[in-house]
């Protein structure tokens, strides 16, 4: 704000004084700026576009033997990008209902290659897990799901 309180006075009195360099130099900078926040929208959208190509599913307690990790998650890289750090919730709700039982953000530091898979099952939050819930269901009374909250590529600074 300081800036454009004093940056207005000084063009104006420039413009008045040389109104075409005043022009031509304002020309640039506006071309400038334009230039670098189309270049900053692209990269935007190539990173989101790609991020909405990572995929993430459950199939609940099948595959998972060990009791303290009870839930298979399968990360899918669909991107031409390889995937460095994963972040999802995983979430459960009990079969025929909307409502959230459960839920709790989790973080996959494994790297996915372009177009492929990690599969995994994860512990779930103790203090915050089903052991929380009234009468103590097991994660086999649920539907679960996974919903990709952020994706950090290979190359992203």
């Amino acid at each position: 704000m300081i800036f454009m309180i004093v940056a207005v006075p000084i063009v104006l009195v420039c413009y008045f004084l040389l109104p075409r360099p005043t022009l031509i130099a304002l020309v640039a900078v506006i071309s400038v700026v334009a230039a670098v926040a189309i270049y900053i929208y692209f990269q935007q959208a190539d990173r989101n576009g790609s991020a909405s190509l990572v995929v993430g599913t459950s199939t609940g307690t099948r595959g998972c033997l060990d009791p303290a990790k009870p839930v298979f998650v399968q990360l899918t890289n669909g991107s031409d990008r390889k995937a460095n750090v994963v972040r999802f919730r995983l979430i459960a709700k009990r079969p025929g209902f909307s409502i959230e039982a459960y839920s709790d953000y989790l973080t996959s530091y494994k790297i996915i290659e372009p177009h492929g898979i990690y599969e995994t099952c994860w512990a779930l939050n103790r203090y915050r897990g089903l052991e929380t819930l009234p009468d103590r269901p097991s994660p086999e009374d649920f539907e679960w799901s996974v919903d990709i909250t952020s994706v950090e590529f290979a190359g992203d600074g």
